[in-house]
């Protein structure tokens, strides 16, 4: 057994070193430099996770048994580190015209963004129960503080308190899980769970495992924002920084769906029908109750979040059904997800100047004061609602089709029907940018380049997607 550590081992988790030696740098730059954080943070924040993204392009497999009964490095896990560094990178420039409006310290800042992205990229490269929980528990504890990084609202003391309150409750859910599964079986590695799930004979084994596969779901549940464990999330994304909402909506929401993957898609594929049952149960209201309630909204973060909440329920239809097919649709729903609310997000940059955040009546008039911005807002909330041409319709067509295939007609038909509710306030967004003002409350909009790149990415990407959808399909292939 090979029991040292050589290059190639080193170069296959370089992208996670490489965030390390970033978040150590940006913590020494903002105690050593701090007259010149706020202006080195963010270059130093973009250049580290370029040269992570570079490494894991470039990153060879390992196959050290030092690594891998922690750490996974198929081809999924080479997705998701992308995909998070991808995130990552859109989410540090959509934060330069928050700094611009809201000047703060940005070295801690970056540095939880950081910390935040390696414990996403832990969680797709997980192996084992114990990289998933540290991975989770890094990408929370950075969140908890950087929903009220801006000390002086009061609603971003509210948005912080509750998550971590009700965090630290769905940590204790998921870790008691990860316990009983132990107990259970008496390991945590992914690659023995369904071996050791079909060696129990006695059914008190067997109900200790599936108690435990219940509590993780409950906790995975939490951070998916899954009614009824959603409620935290309106609140949070309301009273956190608009880039960090952005970053909340993709990357939390991808790093759960990420673990689902893994666990119940890839470990534990079709282990007992029971489950698929009751991740249905969960999908029902979590696909009703959103859509509805995000009707009333009209403060926009906060209509994201409930459009979260149900953008969560399309993507638990494939997880249900369970089959191979499965994991293609989430992954295509991700990617076209992530697309269109980043390039939404950094509309939403332009336009944010008080803490209160975007609210629909600053969107009136938005056609004639900035077309770009309301034609890029416009295409990002038709592929959210799946309306043909757009590539929208082709992620949500390839969920319904998995859950056709399986036999989940229920699931089907409620998903089309919500997504025929969900057009009408994505639609009521794009009637508001077209609706007249009055020439004295027309003003013109700044320009920050950071979130022009994302926009201009985000509109590019889903015109050719929507143009192409094979294309995305190769690529995730």
């Amino acid at each position: 057994m090979n029991t040292t550590l050589g290059s190639v081992d080193f170069a296959a988790i370089s992208p996670l070193l490489v965030l390390l030696v970033g978040a150590l740098g940006l913590l020494l730059i903002e105690s050593f430099a701090e007259k010149n954080a706020k202006k080195w943070c963010f270059p130093f924040t973009l250049a580290t996770l370029i040269i992570a993204l570079y490494a894991a392009y470039s990153a060879p497999l390992s196959e050290n048994p030092l690594l891998t009964p922690w750490v996974r490095f198929d081809a999924l896990a080479r997705f998701f580190t992308l995909f998070f560094l991808w995130v990552g990178i859109a989410s540090t420039l959509l934060s330069y015209p928050f700094f611009q409006r809201f000047p703060t310290s940005q070295g801690e800042y970056f540095f939880l963004l950081v910390s935040s992205l390696f414990g996403l990229i832990l969680i797709g490269i997980a192996a084992d129960f114990l990289t998933l929980f540290i991975g989770l528990e890094t990408l929370s504890i950075a969140l908890y503080i950087l929903c009220g990084y801006r000390k002086k609202w009061e609603m971003s003391h509210e948005a912080a308190l509750k998550y971590f309150l009700l965090g630290a409750i769905a940590t204790a859910f998921l870790l008691y899980g990860i316990a009983l599964i132990y107990g259970a079986i008496g390991t945590t590695r992914f690659d023995a769970l369904l071996s050791g799930y079909r060696t129990l004979a006695d059914t008190p084994s067997q109900m200790l495992f599936l108690s435990g596969i219940a509590l993780v779901t409950l906790g995975l549940a939490f951070k998916a924002a899954i009614v009824p464990f959603h409620v935290w999330a309106p609140d949070v994304y309301d009273g956190a920084p608009t880039p960090i909402t952005a970053f909340m909506a993709v990357g939390t929401k991808a790093g759960a769906f990420a673990a689902f993957i893994i666990l119940f898609l890839v470990t534990l594929p079709q282990f007992n029908p029971i489950w698929n049952q009751l991740i249905a149960l969960l999908t029902y209201p979590t696909l009703i109750y959103a859509n509805i309630v995000a009707i009333r909204q009209t403060q926009l973060r906060r209509f994201f979040a409930y459009s979260g909440i149900a953008q969560a329920g399309f993507l638990l239809i494939p997880l249900v059904a369970g089959i191979p097919q499965s994991i293609f649709a989430i992954l295509f729903y991700l990617v076209v997800y992530a697309f269109a609310t980043l390039g939404a997000f950094a509309v939403l940059a332009f336009l944010d100047e008080r803490q209160e955040g975007v609210l629909l009546h600053d969107l009136r008039g938005l056609f004639r004061r900035a077309p770009f911005l309301a034609s890029l807002l416009t295409l990002c909330l038709l592929t959210l609602a799946g309306i043909p041409p757009t590539v929208g319709f082709f992620a949500k067509f390839y969920l319904f089709k998995v859950a056709f295939e399986a036999g989940y007609y229920g699931l089907v038909i409620v998903g089309l029907l919500t997504t025929i509710l969900s057009a009408f306030y994505y639609l009521r967004i794009v009637s508001a940018m077209m609706a007249e003002v009055p020439d004295e409350e027309k003003k013109a909009t700044p320009h920050f380049w950071p979130a022009a790149l994302v926009g201009g990415v985000s509109f590019a990407a889903l015109i050719i997607f929507s143009c192409y959808p094979e294309a995305l399909s190769k690529l995730i292939s």
